[in-house]
């Protein structure tokens, strides 16, 4: 197995590709955004675990989307605005699913998990809450989590985050109750565009269905419940370059133009949160 080196996106040659044919996938149910479901796993890497993650698949298409493409880019956005959000790294790999093989772009995250004391944002929402009549976002707030909380809303609206449910959010129990980085942020962007020839009509600013746990099912009304100045970095016109960066050649360029109108039109909407 190649080894893996501090950088974030490491294109092999053909003949160098990333064997990872031994790791085994589960399939996670494809979200509110698309159909089929997404191949994850767990792995060790360097005496450390790691989550692996690819597009979306089906047995008739195989790997398909650009899913894990988002989530470098997504990545790359949180680290630029200073967002806590997971490590990550993407790779072009050989895999095996259901005994047929790929080549396809994987997705890979440092796990946070320590002696597995973690729990789902849900599950521990649900044995903490005072009542049932505690919002999800009232328990946050009385946990101490407003800021963290408020961040991950504009964060979420600017990448068009589809899939923050209650477990794609957890609870690190044994450090001070914390919330976890931001993991799994790859149905955003224009991910159900799978051809680049529909791109140029997707409205970068139309309010989506998602399936938030916390807040509300809109990312739009989502920033109205920010009541308080965040201490975000500025996002600056050079910054468009790094975002793209060694990723010619792993999506059309449409593709790059499209994100960065996402990305720069609703950071005008939200700059009346943030401070320096």
């Amino acid at each position: 197995m190649c080894k893996i080196v501090k950088k974030d996106i490491e294109l092999f040659s053909q003949a160098e590709l990333w064997d990872i044919r031994d790791v085994s996938w589960s399939k996670i149910a494809g979200s509110v955004a698309s159909d089929g479901v997404y191949l994850k796993a767990e792995q060790m890497l360097d005496n450390k675990l790691h989550y692996f993650k690819l597009s979306n698949y089906d047995s008739y298409r195989g790997i398909f989307g650009h899913e894990s493409v988002n989530e470098l880019i997504a990545y790359r956005v949180g680290k630029l605005l200073g967002i806590n959000i997971a490590e990550g790294f993407l790779r072009k790999a050989l895999i095996k699913v259901e005994g047929m093989l790929y080549e396809a772009y994987v997705f890979v995250a440092e796990s946070f998990k320590t002696n597995g004391s973690r729990s789902s944002f849900e599950e521990y929402y649900r044995n903490k809450r005072l009542s049932e009549n505690e919002s999800p976002l009232d328990f946050c707030v009385r946990q101490g989590w407003a800021e963290d909380i408020y961040k991950m809303f504009i964060f979420d609206y600017l990448i068009i985050n589809r899939d923050r449910h209650g477990a794609n959010l957890e609870v690190l129990k044994n450090t001070s109750k914390k919330l976890s980085p931001l993991y799994d942020n790859g149905v955003s962007f224009v991910c159900a565009n799978t051809e680049p020839a529909t791109v140029n009509d997707f409205d970068v600013m139309q309010d989506r269905p998602v399936n938030n746990f916390i807040g509300e099912r809109s990312l739009e009304l989502n920033l109205k419940l920010i009541d308080d100045k965040l201490y975000l970095n500025e996002l600056r016109e050079e910054y468009r370059e790094e975002l793209f960066s060694d990723l010619e050649g792993v999506l059309d360029t449409v593709y790059f133009d499209k994100i960065w109108e996402i990305i720069s039109r609703r950071w005008e909407n939200v700059k009346e949160f943030r401070v320096t």
